[in-house]
C-alpha cells in the first residue's frame, strides 16, 4: 500500500513513494515550477507515473482554510495565495487528496516516527529561507481561534520603538534574514553550508551567529512558559548540520546563565530533517485529512 507526496517549497518541488508504515521508497527534487498553472501541470503529470498509489497527500507552504478550501497565506509561493488549489488539482488528478501546512506537516511526521513520537505536547520551530512552526497537543494540530496557531516564525523578538522595528524571528534566524545580516557585517555567505564553514574557522562569524540563535533559545524559553510542552522540535536542512546542534546547546547554556528561568526547554533536533514534511503529509493524509485540538 503506497501512496505519492508532494512537498511544495519556495524553491523546490520534493515528491516521493511513501508506504502506509511511512517508509520512504521513492525521493525525487526539482526546481518549483514559476507559475500557479506550471505547478498544477507538473504535479499531474508526475502522478501519471504512478497509477496505481492509493492516495496523494500535500505538504505546502500557506495556511488551508478548510471553510473557504482556499490557500489564504504563503510566504515562500505568492501565486498560491487565495488559490482553490486542492479543487484545481483535482480536476486533473483523480485521487483521493489532502493539503497541509508544510510547518504542521513537519511536527506530524516528527510525531509519527521521529523525534516527537508519545510526546503529548510538543511544538517545532522548522528553519529554512524563513522559520515555520507547528503545536501539538495530545497527537492534534492547535489552530487556534484564526487558523495562525503555531505560526511561531512569526513571534516579534525585537522591538525597537524609537525606529518603529518589530523583527520576527523568521527574520532574524530563517536565511533570508540571517543573509542580509551577515552581509551587513561584512561576510559574505552565499548558503548555510557556507555559514557553518566560515563560523569554524571565524570566532567572530560564530559570535555573530550565536547572537541570532539566542533569538530562538529566548522564543523557546517563552513557549515554555506559555504553553508548557514536554518537547520543543528544531528541524530543517540547517538542523542536520553537527555543528548546529553543538553551537545551539551552547546558545541555550549561555542564555539560560543569565536570565531567571527554572525550565530549560527540552529542544530537540529533528529525526527527519526536510523528510518530515513528506512524511507528515502522509499521516495527515491517513488520519482523515484533518487533525486539530
Amino acid at each position: 500500500m503506497t501512496y505519492f507526496v508532494f512537498d511544495i517549497g519556495g524553491t523546490a518541488l520534493k515528491y516521493g513513494l511513501i508506504s502506509k508504515d511511512g517508509i520512504i521508497i521513492e525521493k525525487y527534487s526539482e526546481a518549483v515550477p514559476t507559475t500557479y498553472e506550471a505547478l498544477l501541470a507538473r504535479m499531474a503529470h508526475l502522478c501519471e507515473a504512478y497509477p496505481d498509489v492509493l492516495g496523494l497527500a500535500i505538504s505546502s507552504p500557506g495556511i488551508f482554510d478548510y471553510e473557504s478550501e482556499l490557500l489564504t497565506t504563503s510566504s515562500a509561493l505568492e501565486y498560491l495565495i487565495g488559490k482553490p488549489f486542492l479543487k484545481d488539482l483535482s480536476s486533473l488528478v483523480k485521487l483521493p487528496m489532502s493539503i497541509e501546512n508544510d510547518g504542521k506537516c513537519a511536527i506530524l511526521g516528527e510525531y509519527w516516527c521521529g523525534a516527537a513520537q508519545d510526546s503529548e505536547i510538543a511544538a517545532m520551530f522548522v528553519i529554512g529561507t524563513a522559520v515555520g512552526g507547528a503545536i501539538l497537543i495530545n497527537g492534534k494540530i492547535h489552530r487556534g481561534a484564526h487558523n495562525n496557531g503555531g505560526e511561531l516564525g512569526y513571534m516579534l523578538v525585537q522591538n525597537d520603538l524609537k525606529n518603529q522595528h518589530y523583527a520576527s524571528l523568521g527574520g532574524k534566524i530563517g536565511f533570508n534574514g540571517l543573509l542580509t545580516y551577515m552581509n551587513e557585517k561584512g561576510h559574505k555567505i552565499a548558503n548555510g553550508l557556507d555559514l557553518f564553514t566560515l563560523a569554524q574557522k571565524d570566532k567572530a562569524v560564530e559570535k555573530l551567529y550565536k547572537e541570532q540563535l539566542s533569538y530562538l533559545v529566548v522564543s523557546a524559553l517563552n513557549l515554555q512558559y506559555s504553553l508548557d510542552p514536554q518537547i520543543i522540535v528544531v528541524g530543517g536542512a540547517v538542523s542536520q548540520n553537527p555543528d548546529f546542534k553543538t553551537m545551539l546547546e551552547e546558545t541555550i547554556d549561555s542564555v539560560m546563565s543569565k536570565r531567571a528561568a527554572y525550565i530549560r526547554p527540552h529542544l530537540v533536533i529533528g529525526k527527519f530533517g526536510n523528510d518530515a514534511n513528506l512524511l507528515g503529509a502522509l499521516y495527515h493524509f491517513l488520519n482523515g485529512g484533518r487533525l486539530e485540538a
